[in-house]
């Protein structure tokens, strides 16, 4: 491929200032765990706090679980309305989408005062649960305990805040010592976000700033920080060199999340990868649930320098194209030794057999016996039991998708987004029953394999 002289440029110092060593990207805490070798991963999770979102962003996470019984509930968490009789058929995507169409539905104007009012209207919710005369009433509250969870955390205004509550209450390596009684400790892949690129500058830390505070929490504490990227960033390389120079390395790894409006084959991004696969920097990339995505419509997005649209009528349409797994393998053709973990295995949906992404475990399976450094994590799919034990059923079977599974697969969570939707620590458990014979590879042999740690 033919670079442009700013990407030489960059490429040419990529390489006289990064390390080509994996271990010296990692803090000392880290170092002292790996040493201990008594310890699990999470292999994908999230640690931002309420000043890297936007009231968007919230609503959007609170719907996703709106699902069945709780959805009327959630729309007047939301929204501050009652759900209304014409919205009785609407799916938690046709939600999602009228949050996404029509920003007049929300009544707050910024996050703390959205905040604010959903404090109290959960605090009112939990008193009409209590006075209930139904078995719904414990699964409300339970449900509205965890919504109260995440209202916390994004208040809290840190990350490690939130790192902490995550390590405390809801990491792997609690639930592992809770069944074994064991002292395994956590190292926890922590990743970046850049909304900022995706929703038009709307996040009130910039992109910089949140860099800056997850690379400082990452010196005191087992987190491997994941620096996020965006095509469109007109310092990005800038921040890059920055972000893994060897005299002080800030971040481990480089998160994509390309359905905030970009493919990953777009030509921005290639020096960016080779120099990723010349250092054995690894990436994780978003490939599961199109919840989250860019607001454009039309899609204008770049694929080895030639311009392609996607103009589909459905938000969610447009989103599936950008995380389709297959739209690495431009990357990889190129970059045959990249060490790629697809987030998320495809999606929950492709682990339920739903049609319209079912075709994406075939498809990164195949992908895998032709890539040797590709692998894939099972975040957030935690909450489907379903999903679980059909990742279950190929994981152990004798065959050669099996057999790539054994070796390529991860443990993650996606905490703390995936909270609306999953009882955490049960979902967790339910996890390791199901996979207990091979539970060290997910959480751990794997996991070192990925970062290229052994």
């Amino acid at each position: 491929m033919k670079f442009t002289s700013e990407q030489i440029d960059f490429i040419a110092k990529a390489n006289q200032t990064i390390s080509d060593d994996p271990k010296s990207r990692i803090s000392q805490v880290v170092r002292d765990v790996l040493n201990e070798n008594n310890y699990v991963f999470d292999a994908h999770c999230h640690i931002f706090d309420g000043d890297c979102i936007n009231v968007k962003y919230l609503a959007t996470r609170m719907i996703a679980g709106a699902y069945g019984r709780f959805k009327a509930w959630i729309w007047r968490l939301v929204t501050g309305e009652q759900y209304s009789s014409n919205k009785s058929i609407l799916s938690t995507e046709q939600m999602i989408d009228l949050i996404y169409e029509d920003p007049k539905i929300l009544p707050d104007k910024d996050l703390a005062s959205a905040i604010s009012r959903m404090e109290k209207e959960l605090d009112l919710m939990e008193e009409e649960a209590k006075n209930m005369k139904s078995a719904m009433a414990f699964d409300l509250i339970e449900f509205i305990k965890r919504y109260k969870t995440i209202i916390w955390l994004l208040r809290s205004g840190s990350m490690e805040s939130v790192y902490k509550v995550f390590e405390t209450n809801y990491a792997i390596h609690q639930v592992i010592n809770y069944r074994t009684n064991g002292n395994k400790k956590l190292l926890t892949v922590a990743l970046g976000m850049d909304l900022n690129s995706g929703w038009e500058g709307s996040i009130p830390k910039t992109w910089e700033e949140q860099n800056k505070e997850l690379a400082a929490v990452s010196k005191n504490y087992p987190i491997l920080p994941y620096f996020p990227i965006d095509p469109r960033r007109t310092n990005l390389y800038y921040e890059f060199l920055k972000a893994f120079n060897e005299n002080n390395p800030q971040f481990f790894g480089v998160k994509c999340y390309p359905a905030l409006g970009y493919l990953p084959s777009d030509e921005r991004l290639m020096p960016i990868f080779q120099i990723c696969e010349e250092k054995n920097i690894p990436i994780m990339t978003h490939c599961g649930g199109e919840i989250i995505s860019t607001f454009e419509n039309p899609i204008k997005v770049n694929r080895l320098g030639e311009i392609i649209t996607i103009n589909d009528s459905n938000r969610k349409d447009r989103a599936r194209k950008l995380n389709e797994p297959k739209e690495w393998i431009p990357v990889l053709n190129q970059y045959k030794k990249l060490r790629l973990c697809l987030g998320h295995y495809g999606g929950g949906a492709a682990w339920e057999n739903k049609p319209s992404t079912a075709h994406r475990i075939p498809e990164i399976l195949d992908m895998m016996k032709q890539y040797n450094n590709l692998y894939a994590d099972f975040s957030f799919n935690l909450e489907s039991l379903t999903a679980i034990r059909n990742f279950r059923n190929k994981l152990f079977k004798d065959d050669d998708h099996g057999k790539l599974m054994k070796e390529r697969s991860l443990f993650g969570t996606d905490f703390w987004v995936i909270l609306p939707l999953s009882d955490l620590i049960t979902d967790q458990h339910n996890f390791i029953v199901e996979t207990d014979d091979l539970i060290n590879e997910l959480v751990k042999t794997n996991v070192l394999k990925y970062l290229s740690l052994v």
